[in-house]
């Protein structure tokens, strides 16, 4: 039994160590736009992102293949291709939509880099009847911020 109270003690106090939390830093998107084209075939999705004391470059999207739904984008460079970003629709549950998600990761030329992501409800990409079609169009905030780590 001496033994068994040890054995626990010594994992126990082995096994614990502080836990410290990740740093993040904020990237402050701006202007942030997304939409399918009216009344033709096509999709665009634009904005600004800065990470501050670090970068700010420009990020765009376009197409001429998507109908009325946005597309989901590979991981594609902005205009500093320090910057990637990567943006879809996630699956979604019985008789619910997907979240839409916009990832970003910064990637400098030395040292670590970092990721985050932003989050929307299927609310804010409404599809609205234009003519006699129909296409997405962003309805929330164009600018907000995405925790990076």
């Amino acid at each position: 039994m001496k033994y068994l109270v040890f054995l626990t003690s010594l994992l126990l106090g082995a096994t614990a160590s502080p836990i410290t939390q990740r740093q993040t830093t904020q990237a402050n998107v701006s202007g942030f736009s997304a939409s399918t084209n009216t009344n033709s075939d096509g999709a665009v999705i634009t904005y600004n992102i800065e990470i501050p004391g670090l970068v700010s470059t420009h990020c765009s999207y376009s197409d001429e293949t998507s109908g009325s739904t946005l597309p989901a984008v590979a991981q594609t460079p902005c205009d500093d291709p320090s910057v990637r970003w990567q943006f879809r629709q996630d699956p979604s549950l019985p008789g619910s939509e997907g979240r839409y998600r916009i990832v970003i990761i910064y990637t400098p030329t030395s040292g670590a880099g970092m990721a985050g992501f932003h989050e929307w409800a299927p609310s804010d990409f409404p599809q609205q009847l234009v003519g006699n079609g129909e296409e997405t169009v962003y309805q929330g905030a164009s600018d907000f911020v995405v925790d990076m780590s």
